[in-house]
């Protein structure tokens, strides 16, 4: 899509947050304006948040991507019996508080990576995140090192509850080794993008960010 035909997206508000999305915060978490897109609510960090922690499932419709009309809010998964589908959060009565996490404009202001179990996505500090930081995520790939190895723990993880008994019994799809994979590559891979906001590289000036990227954080109060 040419970028100059999309429509300016107006900011969000806090007053708009549903509900529902408030009340499932993390208690480290809380929603507050974003420092990457001054157009958009961003989630950070109100309490130490331990490096290896998992949140999700990201929550979403399901959609064929003829159906999105967004797709800032949505991640694909490939399932065998449908092929390519979006999870798509663009409505945020539709989603949860993952869909309030922005993107990663470097390296260094990364701190989650994205994880697909189970045909669904799933959040991981890639670090320690201290409070007063912004949750920001970036979707590397096993060419990051440190991804790398918390996608085999990952994988670990699943092949030792796999192997119990109890695990056989109470699982009917049971989660594969393959299931955890880069970005969108092939039909035949399992796998998660977000389309179209991607570039070659983080430069700010890119015409394919739809967003600036800022590294001051907006002035917020932490409520103990």
């Amino acid at each position: 899509m040419n970028q100059n035909t999309e429509p300016v997206a107006a900011a969000e508000s806090l007053a708009e947050v549903p509900e529902h999305v408030l009340r499932g915060l993390p208690e480290e978490v809380r929603l507050f304006p974003s420092a990457v897109d001054k157009t958009r609510i961003g989630v950070w960090a109100t309490k130490p948040i331990l490096k290896g922690k998992k949140f999700g499932p990201f929550v979403g419709d399901k959609k064929k991507r003829s159906q999105v009309k967004n797709n800032v809010y949505m991640w694909e998964v490939y399932y065998p019996n449908l092929g390519w589908m979006c999870i798509d959060a663009t409505d945020p009565e539709k989603g949860n508080w993952l869909r309030y996490v922005n993107w990663a404009c470097s390296g260094e202001e990364q701190n989650l990576f994205p994880l697909e179990i189970n045909r669904a996505i799933y959040y991981k500090t890639l670090k320690p995140i201290a409070p007063g930081e912004e949750l920001l995520v970036w979707y590397n790939g096993e060419d990051n090192p440190e991804i790398a190895a918390a996608i085999e723990e990952e994988r670990a993880s699943a092949r030792s509850k796999r192997s119990s008994p109890k695990s056989r019994k109470a699982t009917v799809s049971a989660w594969h080794p393959g299931a955890l994979q880069p970005p969108r590559t092939s039909p035949g891979s399992v796998g998660m993008s977000r389309p179209r906001r991607q570039s070659s590289s983080r430069d700010p000036s890119s015409k394919s960010r739809s967003f600036a990227c800022s590294l001051t954080a907006p002035e917020v109060t932490w409520n103990q």
